[in-house]
This record gives structure tokens, sequence and C-alpha cells, in this order.
């Protein structure tokens, strides 16, 4: 098949697209450091034996150890009766007739093996010890002592031609396989092959017993040598290459192994890059595109997941002309056609389902079967399909070697962290106003601001304006919408901008354990008293329920004015040290004015109660009251709450919110960890 190679050999990135037929059919990709290890053969050491599965794990020195199947591997010792067995499939039966993997194989044993497949997203490389070193015309295995001819050979004249010169020209202890390339070319061809084929395995064969396990013995060519080995034939119209130093490394290997007649390999020095110059550029990103159009108005939809490619088939703009099952019929034609080539050109591998229009006619399914089939022979990967079943689909296989082109030149989307979608704007509006109303009593009667996306804020503001209008008069006030460009459209923050009212939280570590008994203690005895009905009136007026038993003076001992005093004293205090934040510095210090004088006059009647001989219940109490932190100052009162908020989008990375009574209890605002979930503002005390 006529054909062109052109090659964009930059720094770090080198490019090759082949065209068939003028057609940008495929398109390989290597760059420094990530050079394909396809092919390499390497002495490995089996880091583990899995008879349950019949596999084996080998380090051959890459990232994650090689999987290695029972079928895949023969044990060979360098005798005449070593020749490996037939692969055979996996299936039940064959199993019976393959070795046990633990006879096999042992952990710590170094074998020689070949990577049969890269590794592919969280899958290791697949290996086999059935190794084959690829020439210009030939294929060498060197452990198979056979000659074989390609399939793709239908001359049975040319195969007993090519098997008896190869069978002439090679060493007993070698095998090879004749290529497709290898038809109708001269023995001395061959020989030059089976003389450079033989000269890398003896280097091979020495590493084994010099290097030591992991290393590679015999490593690929690099790309665009291997493209010409592979692809340029005596149809090759034309060889491009960009750069000086890849272009002599090519003309090099041409004269030294590529037959007569020889490509022609021109050095491109256009200003325009070599892809845009042949217009490839804007080629690769159109077949990037989930959807793909046809010639004739239909479409193809390609989704790839990890299991297994889906491609759809759909009439689109095609209309037909007679009637529905011509339609179908043209459309399904060009479609597998299509599909073909962006298996070829997307390099997907696997299991592949293509959901072709139903067609009523079993003739037509026929030819649209037999038109796949023709169009795959042109693939070089291995394929299997099978018939079109009665909903129209077709099941196939193709083999994976490598990461197909999106694997290769995209990688997941950071806005939707790959899964294709995101919330959409009305239901982000909702979470945000769901999220508020879930927290409004912390909330309560603070004026709130929600910034949100662009996209988001207008959806609240239109379609939302009745559910936030009701959420604000729930609230007391007004809630205020703030759009902010680049937001995250999964992201929310909630600000307060102003303070709220007082909450009291009782601080259980700070309460005095045995004056709380003696209360109770007292409580008890009113409640024994009233149900006997003996002065219960009397009693409930001269024992309160804030006084203890022998806690009681005289009228005459103390002065009202100064019980009185005392009394509101206290209970100012009280107020200020069970708060959790102050509003504003006037209230910080109120507070701690307060706080002085109960102090004082807890002072003088600890002095009293010394005297006195009376229960230290009361220094107890006093203590512990000293011991409370001072309210916050100023700056505190001063500063905006800003309620940061987490979203599903990034619940993975931000900072864990603390738990425990430490940050809410103490009037903490969490307002650090950027874009984390609405947390409750601490509430502040108002003056009294």
């Amino acid at each position: 098949m006529q054909n062109e190679i052109i090659i964009n050999a930059d720094p770090g990135e080198t490019r090759v697209a082949i065209l068939e037929r003028s057609s940008f059919s495929e398109l390989y990709i290597e760059r420094s450091g990530e050079k394909s290890v396809v092919g390499n053969v390497v002495k490995g050491k089996v880091s583990r034996v899995l008879p349950g599965m019949q596999a084996a794990f080998v380090d051959v020195g890459l990232e994650k150890a090689a999987f290695l199947y029972v079928g895949d591997y023969f044990p060979y010792n360098g005798d005449e009766s070593d020749e490996p067995p037939r692969r055979r499939g996996r299936g039940r039966g064959n199993q019976r007739s393959l070795p046990k993997i633990e006879n096999v194989l042992r952990e710590g044993q170094d074998i020689v093996v070949q990577i049969a497949k890269e590794p592919i997203g969280s899958k290791g490389a697949r290996i086999t010890s059935h190794i084959s070193i690829p020439g210009r015309h030939l294929v060498l295995t060197p452990w198979a002592r056979r000659v074989g001819v390609s399939r793709r050979i239908d001359s049975d004249k040319e195969r007993r031609r090519l098997r008896e010169i190869v069978e002439r020209l090679r060493t007993k202890d070698l095998g090879f396989i004749i290529r497709t390339a290898g038809d109708g070319v001269r023995e001395a061809d061959l020989d030059a092959d089976i003389r450079y084929l033989t000269s890398v395995w003896d280097e091979v064969q020495i590493k084994v017993g010099e290097q030591p396990a992991p290393a590679v013995l015999y490593s690929e060519l690099d790309l665009p040598l291997k493209m010409i080995r592979d692809f340029a034939n005596d149809e090759t119209k034309r060889i491009a290459v960009d750069s000086q130093e890849v272009y002599e490394q090519m003309k090099s290997f041409v004269d030294r192994f590529v037959a007569d007649p020889k490509p022609r390999i021109e050095h491109y020095e256009g200003a325009a890059p070599v892809f845009d110059e042949f217009g490839l550029e804007s080629q690769i990103h159109d077949n990037l595109e989930r959807k793909v159009w046809l010639k004739s108005g239909g479409h193809l939809v390609v989704d790839q997941s990890e299991a297994l490619t889906a491609i759809d088939v759909n009439t689109g703009r095609y209309i037909g002309k007679r009637d529905l099952e011509e339609t179908v019929f043209k459309t399904n034609l060009e479609a597998v056609k299509e599909v073909v080539y962006q298996l070829r050109f997307r390099n997907i591998g696997g299991l592949i389902i293509i959901d072709l229009i139903d067609m009523e006619s079993a003739d037509n399914r026929e030819k649209v079967y037999r038109a796949l089939q023709e169009a795959l022979r042109s693939d070089k990967a291995r394929t299997n399909i099978l018939k079109i079943s009665e909903l129209g689909l077709v099941e196939m296989t193709r083999k994976r070697t490598r990461e197909n082109l999106v694997q290769t030149v995209c990688e997941p989307c950071s806005y939707c962290e790959g899964r294709g979608y995101v919330l959409s704007r009305k239901s982000v509006a909702f979470k945000v106003l769901r999220e508020i109303r879930n927290d409004l009593p912390r909330f309560c009667g603070r004026h709130i601001a929600i910034t949100v996306s662009p996209m988001v804020a207008e959806e609240l503001l239109v379609s939302g304006k009745d559910a936030l209008a009701k959420l604000g008069e729930d609230l007391g006030r007004e809630i205020e919408v703030r759009a902010r460009p680049g937001l995250h459209q999964e992201q929310f923050e909630v600000t307060a901008l102003d303070s709220g009212p007082a909450i009291a939280i009782s601080l259980l570590w700070l309460e005095d354990r045995k004056a709380k008994e003696e209360d109770e203690a007292a409580a008890k005895s009113r409640r024994r008293g009233r149900r006997r009905g003996a002065g219960s009136e009397e009693l409930a007026e001269e024992i309160p329920s804030d006084e203890k038993p022998g806690d009681e003076k005289p009228e005459d001992e103390k002065p009202d004015d100064e019980a009185e005093a005392a009394s509101e004293a206290q209970q100012v205090a009280g107020s200020a040290l069970i708060a959790v934040a102050a509003d504003g510095g006037e209230a910080a210090e109120g507070a701690a004015e307060a706080q002085d004088d109960v102090e004082a006059q807890d002072d003088v009647e600890a002095k009293d109660a010394a005297e006195a001989k009376e229960t230290p219940a009361s220094a107890d109490t006093d203590a512990a009251s000293a011991e409370l932190p001072e309210p916050a100052g100023e700056e505190a009162g001063e500063a905006e709450e800003v309620t940061p908020v987490r979203t599903e989008a990034d619940a993975d990375t931000s900072e864990p919110i603390p738990e425990g009574p430490s940050a809410l209890d103490e009037g903490k605002t969490l307002d650090e960890a950027a874009e984390s979930r609405i947390l409750p503002a601490s509430q502040k005390v108002e003056e009294s």
C-alpha cells in the first residue's frame, strides 16, 4: 500500500504520522523519559508466585512488577528438547495441558523474558518468554527453532521459496518468521537480516551471564528508525523529517538495512512546522473529540471506559432518499469504515462494542459485517470480531500493546476531576440555601453574604429569588449575594458581616462539684418538706434555690442595699464568664471590671468564712472563677467573621475541622481553611 512517513522530531518529543493513500491513518508519539518498553528483552527476578491465579509477578526494573501468565512461560535450559509449546488460549480445557506455575517458577529465580504490553493505567506490564526480535524482513524467534511465514503472503510458491532460503541460511538453533515485508525480496536481503539478528542475539546471551537482574538485554530502536523498519516498503512515496540529526541517523539505517529500491528521505526545512505544512495538526485535535461526523451527515459517538469502548452509530443529519432500510444500510456501511479508522488512529484496544443502527434485512447485516472485515485487513493489530447480533451489536477485540491516544496526550480534567460532569448551577444554588437553613439558629439576626460563582449567583437571583427571600425572612436580615469570577461552580462561601446575640454555654469543667452536690442535697430536702406539707411555702421563701444550707444570714446582719449590690455584681460577672465571645472591646472591659468586683467581694467573704471556720465550698468556687481566661479584646470584636465552605469538589484536599469543645466553646472562628464546609460563626455577647 502506498504510504508516506512524516516525522516531527522536537527536543523532548518525537511524533510520527503514517499516511496511507494521503489519509492520516496512524500517529505515534515518543517522549524523552517515556520511551516505549514494548519489545525489550530483560533479565527479571521472580518476586511472587500466585498458584491461585497460575501466574507470577516479576521485577523487570519498572515502577510496577510485570505480570507473567503460566501459558506465556516455559523453562529453557539450552537443550534441543526445550522448544516452547504452541501458544494456547486461557480456556479451562487448555489449562489442563499447562504445567503448574509453582512447579516451573520460584521466588527469587532469574528468568529472561520480553515485554509484550506496556504498563497501562494501574496495571503493570505484561511479559512473555516467547521472545521475538524483529528485523527488516524477518523476525528472530530464538527458542522456536523453526521457520514460519506470514499469513498475509498469499502465494504458495512465494511461501515455499522464502522458506527454503531461510532454512538454508539460518543456524539450526535459531528460529525465524518471514514478515509480510519479505514478500518478493532477494536472497541477499534475507541473508543480511539473518546475520544482523544473529549478532543481536549473541549480544543478549553475553549480557545474560554478566548483568544481575533486573537488567535490559535488548531494547527496541528509536521511534523514527522503528517506523522505517516496520512501515517503509517499495510503495513508500516519501519520508520527511524536520531534524538534521534524526535525518542523518535515518539515512545511515536505510543504507545498511533497507533493500533497493530504497525509500526517499527528505530533510524538511520549511518555515511552517512540518505537521502544519501537511495539514496534520488539526486532524489530531478533531480525532480526539467524542463525536465524529461522517461525510453523509451521520455521526459516531465514542465513549472509552476502563472495561470497554462503546461506539454508537447515528444517522444524524442524513435522511436518505428512498426508504428507511436503505438509509440505515448506507449509514452503517460508511460507519464501519470510519470505526476502523478511529480504532487505528486512537489506538483503541481491548473489548469494543459497536452499536450499529438496526437493520431488518439479514443480507444487509451480512454485507456490513464483510465490509468491517475488509476494513480491518489494513490494521496491523490482531483483531477478533463476532457476527452482528439481532440487536445490531458487533462485539470485537483488538490487541492492546500501548496506551491509546487519549491516555498519551490528555489527562483528567482538573475542574470535574475526571468525572466528566459537575453539579448543575441550580443544584449548587439550592444546596447553598439548604446548608444555611441547616445552621439557621447560629446565623439568627446576622447580616450574611453568600459568595458563589457568577453562574450560581445568577441562579440564586433569578430562579431562587423566592427561596432566598424566604430564608432572609426566617433569618431576620436580608441576604447579600456576591459573584466571584474564577470560583469553582461547586464552591461557595458564607460571610457574617456583623455580630449576633450572645449565646450562654455551660462550662462543666469550671463548675464547683462540691457546691453543686450541696445544692442538689438542699433541693432534695426542700422537695421532701413540701411532700410532708409542713410549712412548705415558708420553707421555699426562706431557702432560695441559689443559696446553700448554712450560708443564710439574718436580715439584720447585712443591709438590704449591700446585699442587692453584691447580687447584681455576681450576676454580671457570671454572665461575662460563661459567654463564649465578648461583643467588642466595651463588653470585654465591662466583663473584666465585673470580674474584678466579684474577686474583691469573694476575698472578703473568704476571709470571713475562714474566721468563722465554715466549709470552704465558696473558696473552691472562687478559685475556679479566678482561673477563667479573660474574654477577647478589641481585635477579636472588630474582626469580620468568615465561615468558609467545603464542597464535594474539594472534600479530599481540605483540612479537617477541629472537633471537641475548644473550637466553638472558646469562641474561635475557623477562617483559615480556604473554601471548606460551612461552619457556624461564633456569636458574640451583647451588652446587658
